[in-house]
């Protein structure tokens, strides 16, 4: 499981330097703006200053916006509670709200797929570790996107 999140951590970094061409951290949580996909989630790791920049690039590249966004941290600077609502401005919108134990690898967010294909999931929210995410999906095609380059 920990490798999966790597590698979709990696997959949507290397896309996302290229759409943004600018560098970027290695960060734990999923974060990618396209014309296809907005993906963004959250983990017990994210800092601040990832956060900060999650929102500042989907103010500048897309429409969706966080109405509400809020976490606690622990004295070990991790998250422990995560509550976000997030409009798309197109009908889709999302309350988003987890406790994250100790030890916790999971990344919580949205993926907003504008994309018109059979797969009937336009709009996801919740746990993007969960195979009904359509993660792996997203990923795919990101991947054969890499490749043709």
């Amino acid at each position: 499981m920990y490798r999966r999140i790597c590698l979709f951590c990696a997959v949507f970094f290397a896309f996302a330097c290229g759409v943004f061409a600018q560098e970027r951290p290695k960060s734990p949580f999923p974060y990618y703006i396209g014309k296809d996909y907005v993906v963004v989630g959250v983990g017990a790791k994210t800092t601040d200053a990832e956060l900060l920049d999650v929102r500042k690039n989907l103010l500048k590249y897309s429409s969706i916006r966080f109405t509400e966004f809020d976490v606690i941290r622990g004295e070990d600077g991790d998250i422990y509670f995560l509550s976000m609502e997030v409009d798309c401005r197109d009908g889709y919108s999302a309350s988003i709200s987890h406790s994250f134990e100790k030890g916790d690898t999971t990344i919580h967010g949205f993926i907003r797929d504008y994309t018109k294909t059979k797969y009937n999931r336009a709009f996801y929210y919740g746990n993007l570790c969960s195979e009904q995410s359509g993660i792996e999906r997203v990923e795919a095609v990101l991947k054969e996107r890499e490749d043709e380059k």
